[in-house]
């Protein structure tokens, strides 16, 4: 009992959770795993299969194969399981692969990065520290306790008809981490140019779209390659609330899908659209006062602002906001608002059905020949003619 109540102390005193089993059966947990059902489930397979080879005096460091990291202790013919914990913040790549191998699009994928965020990193020195009070608590082991790194098992294994059946498994993944790496980093790297010129044909069949996969099947594995481009670009310095727009746009084509063959181009869509964000809205490469800026517009396109609101927001003058921003951006504040109330415009004309004079209102234009005037000298073609054109 002394150790388990030193687990709680350490719980308390650094929100790291930790289970009881008692004859391999869980009996306690400070708190359940906020996951996807399929991954928690697999997550609870690991935990118990640390049990059921742990039944010595010796202490456990175990990780497992999402880089989630237990103290393992047995102790009066029960097992204390410390964590999950991270040992470093390099686990980026995990939540990719687990987006991947588990399909997750939406708010299961968004769980999983909390999930991996909010979990605490221990040094070596905090986790030895750990075992010395729980060791010392309970008089488990030696003055000096020894940890002994394994790795998990698995208890209970696929079924092999199962595993044979299901096109996108997270050997498929491993097999074409190459291919994956490679389409991120076209995102990450802001190269339109190769995103453009990428043949999809070639690849898909291996990565993005198999060819055993139902027509809904394919379109679940676009909305996972939508959420891995778009934490991409946002890695990349991409605005939130633009990679969240560009999703939402993309969604909405995705949905629209009726015929197969429009697949490969919605793949194309999505690397060529992520990739053109990157180039052009990326805020990395800016002073914090333009970053300010370009925020400030982006988030108040549908309002009424003058250059006068922008400048009082920063607390600077309006004429050294813009030299500023002419000098960095290379087009003037008044340029760059048109411009990006066009990007919205274009998004509006492709996900809705506004008319233009609805589209002209929202955006602040004074009227539609205005609206319309100003998409013209921006893109070379009239709203009406951007409409009628293809969407890929």
């Amino acid at each position: 009992m002394k150790t388990e109540k030193m687990a709680f102390n350490i719980y308390y005193m650094t929100n790291v959770s930790f289970s009881i089993y008692d004859n391999d059966t869980k009996v306690y947990e400070t708190n359940a795993l906020l996951l996807p059902e399929t991954l928690r489930n697999e997550i609870e397979e690991d935990k118990l299969g640390i049990v059921i080879e742990h039944k010595d005096n010796k202490i456990y460091r175990v990780q497992t194969n999402y880089d989630m990291t237990y103290l393992s202790i047995y102790s009066n013919n029960r097992n204390i399981l410390l964590g999950p914990f991270l040992i470093n913040d390099d686990y980026e790549q995990i939540i990719d692969r687990l987006i991947l191998s588990f399909r997750l699009i939406s708010e299961e994928a968004e769980m999983i990065e909390n999930f991996y965020h909010g979990m605490k990193i221990l040094s070596e020195t905090q986790q030895n520290m750990f075992i010395n009070c729980l060791v010392l608590s309970d008089n488990l082991n030696e003055n000096t306790p020894r940890i002994y790194n394994v790795h998990a098992k698995r208890t209970v294994e696929n079924d092999s008809q199962s595993t044979k059946s299901n096109d996108y498994t997270l050997k498929n993944i491993e097999n074409n981490i190459e291919i994956e790496e490679m389409l991120l980093s076209i995102v990450r790297n802001g190269d339109v140019e190769s995103a453009q010129n990428l043949d999809f044909q070639k690849i898909s069949n291996q990565h993005i779209i198999y060819k055993n996969n139902s027509f809904t099947n394919m379109k679940t594995n676009l909305m996972i390659f939508d959420a891995l481009c778009n934490r991409e670009a946002i890695k990349a310095g991409v605005d939130k609330l633009l990679a969240y727009k560009i999703s939402n746009n993309i969604k909405f084509h995705i949905h629209k899908l009726s015929v197969s063959s429009e697949l490969k181009l919605i793949a194309q869509k999505i690397l060529t659209t992520y990739s053109k964000a990157v180039k052009e809205y990326t805020l990395l490469n800016y002073s914090n006062n333009i970053r300010k800026i370009i925020l400030f517009v982006r988030k108040n396109l549908t309002k009424s602002f003058s250059l006068d609101d922008v400048a009082k927001e920063l607390f600077i003058t309006k004429e050294h906001l813009s030299r500023l921003f002419k000098k960095e951006v290379g087009i003037t504040i008044s340029e760059y608002i048109i411009k990006s109330k066009i990007e919205e415009a274009k998004s509006l004309l492709r996900s809705t059905d506004y008319n233009i004079l609805n589209i002209a209102t929202l955006l602040n234009f004074a009227n539609s020949s205005h609206f319309s005037n100003s998409f013209k000298k921006v893109t070379g073609i009239s709203p009406s003619e951007y409409r009628k054109q293809p969407s890929v």
